[in-house]
């Protein structure tokens, strides 16, 4: 079964319409020319403390993890949680879909049509999404994080709980309302894009508009990083006093 966070796809292709993972070579030019990194925040400067975290995306959903190093507890909210090796994982779901089971065809018009209102997914896990998706192919990006970077993407987080008290709970994962409405334009995807601008990185949330035009987005920043880790490197281990 579909796991059914953002069902964008889902409607455009059972109205017979155009499938929106497949990104316009115009959509491509403009995530482009639009998406830079925040100065100051992404990437972390040379030698400087750096965070790692991971976003998944499989065919539909997206989630940002935070690895949980052993006997440390982190909490989304109030500084408890899973100790252990581990990641924390925070997501975005229409709370009618995917907790009240409805769905079908009205369920995907009402979700992307109407705003209506969204849940924010808080899980504990031994593996990332990537891994354990069964909604296959999947894409896992990894990125560091400077301090200050790390820490507005934590608040940024936070801020989209409405209220601390759980709607539903699945196993390890708690589900909290949100302060914002699912719609065609906030969906998983976008908020997985606005949490990811807010620590600095290249994305211009508005361009999310599909788990295509998401993934364009993370290839680039991924890719913009590798420049600039590579001379971090460089940088933490030349002396210039070795220079002859």
């Amino acid at each position: 079964m579909m796991r059914p966070y953002c069902i964008l796809r889902l409607a455009i292709t059972a109205s017979g319409g155009v499938r929106l993972n497949v990104v316009p070579p115009f959509i491509v030019l403009l995530l482009g020319g639009c998406a830079s990194p925040v100065e100051g925040l992404w990437p972390p400067a040379a030698g400087a403390p750096s965070h790692t975290i991971h976003v998944s995306l499989d065919t539909w959903h997206a989630m940002i993890a935070f690895p949980v190093p052993p006997s440390f507890a982190l909490s989304p909210l109030d500084g408890g949680g899973m100790s252990g090796d581990g990641f924390e994982e925070w997501g975005y779901a229409e709370r009618a879909w995917y907790l009240e089971g409805r769905q079908g065809l009205g369920g995907v018009l009402r979700a992307l049509l109407w705003p209506t209102e969204g849940v924010v997914e808080v899980g504990y896990h031994d593996t990332v999404w990537a891994d354990r998706t069964p909604q296959p192919p999947a894409e896992l990006f990894t990125f560091h994080l400077s301090d200050e970077g790390f820490r507005r993407l934590r608040a940024h987080l936070k801020a989209t709980i409405a209220s601390q008290e759980p709607v539903a709970a699945a196993g390890t994962s708690q589900f909290y309302p949100a302060v914002r409405s699912y719609h065609m334009l906030h969906t998983c995807h976008q908020y997985a894009a606005e949490a990811l601008r807010a620590a600095g990185l290249p994305i211009v949330p508005f361009w999310a508009l599909s788990r295509g035009a998401f993934a364009v987005q993370l290839r680039r920043a991924a890719g913009s990083a590798e420049p600039h880790q590579a001379a971090a490197r460089w940088l933490s281990w030349y002396n210039p006093a070795d220079t002859p």
